[in-house]
C-alpha cells in the first residue's frame, strides 16, 4: 500500500469518526458478561513467543501484540480471534508507518488476475485514554474482591469496554466493493477495512466478521473465555504488518543511533570502525564522505518515515567511484536492529526472515523496490542479499530516476550492516571495482554488487 493510499484511507474515516462516536454510549451498555477475575498467583503459560527470524526478546504487551497463523489472527492486546477469510501465507503485506495514535494489526492482499482484494486491521487510541492497571493494582483489586470490599479499580473491566460484534458501512464504486467495519475495545475504536473487486472474497470477509470470538485479554499475552478458561492461540508472535507505533515513537524521542553509532574513520582506500569492529576497503582514487542527504517528503508519512530511519540507523560511508560522475554509488550503513525491531533472517534456509528484512527497509527507504533475495554463508557469516531498482534521490548529488540496486547485508554486534551499490543499469553495476571487508580482524571477505566472497 502506497503512502498515498494510506493517507486517503485516514481521511475516509476521519470524516465518518464523528457519527461513530455517537454509538460509544450505546455500544458499552450492550457488553457481554463481565471476564471472570484470576488468582495472580495462579501459574500461567509463559508470555509471547518471539517470531523466529527475529532477535528481539521479552516484548512488553503492546496494542500490536498478537499471534499469527496461516489461517487466525488473535490479538493479545485487545483479546479478539478472527478466522481469516484468505490465507496469510502469499499474501502479507506491509503498511507504512502509522500516524501518532493509530496502530496496524494486520494487513493482507492479493492480486488474481484481474481479481485483487486488500483486508486491514487497526486500532485508533481514545482522545482520552483510561489508566491501564499494572500488576500490583491487580493483586490489589483481587484482594480486595476476594474479602468483598469496595472495589478501587481505576477503569472499567475490559469486558464492559467492548462490544462483542462489529458494525459496517459498504459502498460500490464500479466493480469495487469497500466495507468498512468498526467496534469498540478497551475505549479504542478497532477497524477493519475490506476492499475487493472479488464478491467471493467480500462475502468471505463478512463470514469471518461475523465469527470474530472476544476474550479477556491477560498483561501475560493469554487469552481467557468467560470461564476463565486459556484460550488457544495457534501461530506465532506477531506485532503487525509495520513498525509498531510506540517503536516508532520511542526513536524519535531518543535517537538512539546518534548515541550508540560510532561514525568511525577513513583514509585513502580505507574505512574503519574499532568500535563496530569492521576495517572496509576500495580503491584509494574513489571518492569518499558521510553524507545522508534527506530525499524530498512527499507527506508526513514519508517525512515520518524518514526520521525514523535517521534516529534508528547511521551512514558511515559513501563512496564514488567515478570522481567526474556521480551516478553510481556505494554506501553502507548501520541499523540498530533492536530501536526499529527488524526482523532478520537466522540462517541460510531462512528465506521468510530475509524476504521480511526486505519488505521492512524497502518500506523505511533504506532501499528501492525489492526484486529478488538470497541468502548465503562466507566464513561462518551469514549474508542477506537483495537486487533492484533504486528509489528517488535527491540532495547535493542527484542520481537519475531509473536505476538499478544492489544490497549486501550482515549482522555484526547488534547492528544490521548495510551495503548498496547504485548504476544507471546492471552492465555498470557489475563493472564497480569489488571491495573488501573483515570483521574484528578476521580474514577480508570479498563483496561487489552481485557477490559476496570468492565464486
Amino acid at each position: 500500500m502506497t503512502a498515498d493510499r494510506n493517507k486517503s484511507y485516514w481521511k475516509s474515516w476521519s470524516s465518518s469518526l464523528a457519527g461513530i462516536l455517537l454509538y460509544a454510549t450505546v455500544l458499552a451498555t450492550s457488553a457481554t458478561a463481565q471476564c471472570p477475575v484470576s488468582n495472580p498467583d495462579d501459574d500461567l503459560p509463559p508470555p509471547l513467543p518471539t517470531v523466529n527470524s527475529s532477535t528481539r526478546t521479552g516484548e512488553p504487551r503492546i496494542p500490536e501484540s498478537g499471534y499469527l497463523s496461516n489461517t487466525s489472527y488473535a490479538s493479545t492486546y485487545f483479546g479478539f480471534v478472527i478466522d481469516l477469510p484468505i490465507e496469510v501465507d502469499g499474501h502479507r503485506i506491509m503498511m507504512p508507518l502509522m500516524p501518532p495514535g493509530q496502530h496496524a494489526l494486520l494487513a493482507l492482499g492479493f492480486q488474481e488476475g484481474r481479481r485483487s482484494g486488500t483486508f486491514l486491521i487497526t486500532a485508533s487510541e481514545p482522545p482520552n485514554p483510561l489508566h491501564e492497571m499494572n500488576e500490583e493494582e491487580r493483586k490489589a483489586e483481587f484482594q480486595a474482591w476476594a474479602k468483598k470490599e469496595p472495589s478501587h479499580q481505576t477503569r472499567p473491566p475490559d469486558s464492559l469496554m467492548r462490544t462483542g460484534h462489529f458494525y459496517h458501512t459498504s459502498k460500490h464504486v464500479g466493480d469495487v466493493t469497500t466495507v468498512q467495519y468498526w467496534t469498540f475495545i478497551k475505549n479504542y475504536l478497532i477497524r477493519v477495512k475490506v476492499s475487493s473487486n472479488d464478491a467471493t472474497f467480500v462475502r468471505k470477509t463478512k463470514v469471518a466478521i461475523n465469527g470474530v470470538e472476544f476474550y479477556c485479554a491477560q498483561e501475560d499475552g493469554t487469552l481467557i473465555n468467560e470461564q476463565g478458561k486459556i484460550v488457544p492461540t495457534p501461530g506465532e508472535g506477531y506485532q503487525g504488518p509495520t513498525i509498531p507505533t510506540s517503536l516508532a515513537e520511542a526513536a524519535l524521542s531518543d535517537k538512539p543511533a546518534l548515541e550508540f553509532i560510532d561514525r568511525g574513520e577513513t583514509t585513502k582506500g580505507t574505512y574503519r570502525n574499532d568500535e563496530i569492529g569492521l576495517v572496509y576497503t576500495y580503491p584509494a582514487v574513489w571518492e569518499a564522505d558521510h553524507e545522508d542527504p534527506m530525499p524530498a517528503a512527499k507527506d508526513d508519512t514519508a517525512q515520518r518515515t524518514w526520521d525514523v530511519l535517521e534516529a534508528c540507523s547511521l551512514m558511515l560511508l559513501r563512496l564514488f567511484p567515478e570522481k567526474s560522475a556521480h551516478d553510481k554509488m556505494i554506501t553502507l550503513r548501520a541499523v540498530d536492529q533492536t530501536c526499529l525491531g527488524l526482523p532478520a533472517p537466522v540462517s541460510a534456509t531462512d528465506h521468510f526472515g530475509a524476504e521480511e528484512l526486505g519488505a521492512y527497509l524497502q518500506m523505511l527507504g533504506a532501499f528501492g523496490e525489492v526484486r529478488s533475495n538470497r541468502t548465503v554463508v562466507q566464513d561462518d557469516r551469514l549474508f542477506a542479499l537483495y537486487n533492484g531498482v533504486a528509489g528517488e534521490h535527491s540532495g547535493e548529488h542527484t542520481l537519475g530516476q531509473r536505476r538499478v540496486e544492489e544490497m549486501t547485508i550482515t549482522r555484526h554486534r547488534k547492528l544490521l550492516l548495510i551495503w548498496t551499490w547504485i548504476a544507471p543499469s546492471p552492465a555498470e553495476l557489475k563493472a564497480i571495482s569489488a571491495t573488501g571487508v573483515s570483521f574484528d580482524e578476521g580474514a577480508p571477505i570479498e563483496l561487489s554488487a552481485d557477490a559476496v566472497g570468492k565464486p
